[in-house]
């Protein structure tokens, strides 16, 4: 009968302890989401979440921390505050057009554990010149400044076979969405001289339009993560004696490593 009365009593007391002192010893638990997962570098990304319990969380920091690479430590980016609601807010701009995992952490106190978020991951993109990129199967084509309508691009693709198509391959490997370039005819060819340029990405058409002398158009396509992108230069002068160049200037793809 006493050891029944010494079993209830300590019940009781463990029912009356304050909250705080009944999580002592826990770990605390710390969500998160990302407001984005693809973005373009230097773009802003902001991680909120909850760490709980709440009322003990409120005025204490979490840390965001990111990984760039797998086996690489984890590097403390920011601190952010944990308001009354026992919510956090962080940002962080990534540069690097890779993809780069992120976490959050909350250090152990005097009443519980270190607690670490589950890890979301971030795929940056920036543009790339093609022409830094590895290419393939080069016909009739060029890399360097071309101009195209009385302006100079740097970086670019262009022609200077006249009489057929001229091409060249971009390996990709599936980490590009993108293509951007002044799309036209050099100022090499002569005049009365036409070209057709075009982009196919994975044997798909993307791209294709056909300039005269003094032509030209600033686009960006839409590429769907392609193995190989290949650049196409067609003469497609008719006039005896005549021959344009097509040209793909400051060509760029919009890539993740």
């Amino acid at each position: 009968m006493r050891k029944l009365i010494a079993t209830g009593a300590i019940a009781l007391g463990l029912a009356t302890l304050p909250i705080s002192a009944a999580h002592a010893g826990t770990t605390w638990i710390v969500g998160i989401k990302a407001s984005a997962t693809t973005v373009n570098a230097g773009q802003k990304v902001v991680f909120t979440g909850t760490v709980r319990p709440r009322g003990a969380a409120a005025g204490e920091k979490v840390l965001l921390q990111e990984k760039f690479k797998p086996g690489k430590p984890w590097v403390t980016q920011r601190k952010a505050k944990i308001n009354g609601k026992g919510r956090y807010s962080a940002t962080d701009r990534p540069t690097t057009n890779t993809t780069h995992a992120y976490r959050v952490v909350m250090p152990a106190t005097n009443k519980h554990a270190k607690g670490v978020s589950k890890t979301v991951k971030v795929t940056v993109y920036a543009w790339s010149h093609l022409v830094e990129l590895d290419s393939t199967n080069a016909r009739g084509v060029l890399f360097g400044s071309v101009d195209i309508n009385g302006n100079t691009y740097k970086h670019s693709v262009y022609s200077r076979w006249s009489g057929g198509e001229a091409s060249v391959e971009f390996n990709l490997d599936h980490q590009c969405d993108k293509l951007r370039s002044t799309f036209g005819i050099s100022d090499e060819s002569t005049t009365g001289g036409q070209a057709e340029v075009g982009v196919l990405s994975d044997g798909t058409s993307v791209y294709d339009k056909t300039f005269d002398v003094g032509q030209s158009q600033n686009k960006t396509v839409a590429l769907a993560t392609p193995l190989k992108i290949k650049l196409v230069a067609t003469d497609t002068s008719t006039a005896p004696g005549t021959a344009g160049y097509g040209a793909f200037g400051n060509a760029q793809a919009h890539c993740t490593q």
